[in-house]
């Protein structure tokens, strides 16, 4: 009983911060917590305004993934910034070969000493598939790169089909190292 009490109280919490962030991004223009580090050469957040691309240039990013279907902004305005797109639909997995190209093009940002920021809208569902494809590029099992995001963003929310498309990348690495032993 003290389990589902418990249970029930976090996902009501979970709903009232979820409701929290919307109310404050149509007053304010921005949402609370617009990106979240997860390690130290990788963020994951929402779409930004040109001021949030000065914030991240400020952070030293220097490169962005945006899975977004649309390219807000131009090449120029990424100047200095490597950019790679990603066009996704919204609560959709990305294709096997995008997460395989996204997690290449962030492990060669960090292993050179880059910092990169990948997004979606609101850095939910596509923007944490990424991050976590390259999490498990690197070697971690899908649970713990979940577990990972979910520390620092508590709200992510993949869904099924990305959560499946995620296992398949897993199933794909782990076949991949078996074949070069």
């Amino acid at each position: 009983m003290f389990n589902k009490l418990k249970s029930y109280l976090k996902g009501t919490g979970l709903v009232l911060d979820y409701m929290y962030d919307n109310a404050h991004r149509i007053i304010a223009g921005v949402p609370r917590l617009n990106r979240s580090q997860i390690t130290a050469h990788l963020f994951l957040g929402s779409q930004y305004n040109l001021l949030g691309l000065r914030k991240l240039k400020a952070l030293g990013v220097t490169a962005i993934v945006n899975m977004r279907t649309h390219n807000d902004y131009s090449d120029a305005e990424h100047e200095g910034i490597k950019y790679l797109h990603l066009p996704t639909v919204d609560n959709t997995p990305p294709p096997l070969e995008v997460l395989l190209k996204g997690a290449d093009f962030i492990d060669q940002e960090i292993k050179s000493g880059g910092i990169v920021y990948v997004h979606c809208r609101q850095g939910l569902g596509r923007g944490p598939t990424m991050a976590m494809a390259y999490l498990i590029k690197t070697g971690l099992t899908f649970a713990d790169a979940y577990a990972m995001i979910k520390r620092v963003r508590i709200f992510i929310n993949p869904r099924p089909g990305q959560v499946e498309r995620l296992k398949e990348l897993e199933a794909y690495y782990k076949k991949d190292l078996t074949k070069d032993i």
